[in-house]
């Protein structure tokens, strides 16, 4: 199981060009993995540019400091999934197939891409004092995403498909948090309750049982 955060690819004119784009993508992608395993203050820059194949003069070259570095890193996980979320061909669905798209979409993306939620758990142990720096681009890639899941719901609450018509952020929040919890939490839930978070067969059934869990909220006729 993959924790990496692909690589985007750029275009250069110049094969030095290329080369230096090249290196630059590598390092971030290093930052990431460092940044995972050990948080901010545990990361080294050494490390990172080990595992970039480069020199430490490379990387304050285009970061110009672990700082610099730190917040290339967030911005690019939180980059990472707005993009694969806008390019998904499900939001032009009916609504029900749709929200089974989007929360079939979360739960994956979070498995698949466990740089995200490392990044993220990192950055609240920090008490977010890095992704206030970047709080202005993190927000206006996220209100598209919130926009049209407000569309979703309305057009679901319209029909009668949807009695219930939760707030787009909140219902956000708990399909995020239902796709979350088993893999943040995979190590002290597996020794508490002698269940392999990560085996492919509870992870099978945790995704009927998250889709089945907001369906629910959705066809639920509660006011309160």
């Amino acid at each position: 199981m993959s924790n990496r955060i692909s690589a985007v690819p750029e275009v250069a004119p110049r094969s030095e060009g290329r080369s230096a784009s090249q290196t630059k993508e590598k390092i971030l992608l290093a930052a990431i993995e460092e940044f995972c395993e050990h948080g901010y203050a545990g990361a080294s820059t050494t490390n990172i540019v080990r595992a970039a194949g480069c020199n430490i003069r490379m990387l304050y070259h285009y970061f110009e400091s672990k700082d610099g570095l730190y917040l290339a890193a967030l911005t690019r996980v939180y980059q990472h999934l707005r993009s694969s979320e806008a390019s998904a061909n499900f939001w032009n669905l009916p609504p029900k197939q749709a929200i089974i798209a989007l929360t079939h979409f979360t739960f994956d993306y979070m498995l698949r891409n466990q740089s995200f939620p490392r990044m993220i758990i990192n950055e609240n142990l920090n008490k977010g004092r890095a992704a206030v720096n970047i709080a202005d681009s993190i927000r206006t890639a996220s209100a598209p995403f919130i926009a049209k899941l407000d569309k979703l719901i309305s057009q679901g609450h319209a029909s009668g498909e949807f009695p219930y018509r939760p707030d787009a952020l909140n219902l956000y929040l708990t399909i995020l948090g239902l796709s979350f919890i088993h893999i943040t939490n995979k190590f002290t839930l597996t020794a508490t309750f002698g269940v392999d978070m990560s085996s492919p067969e509870f992870l099978a059934e945790r995704k009927r049982h998250v889709t089945q869990a907001v369906l629910a909220l959705l066809s639920s006729d509660i006011s309160t």
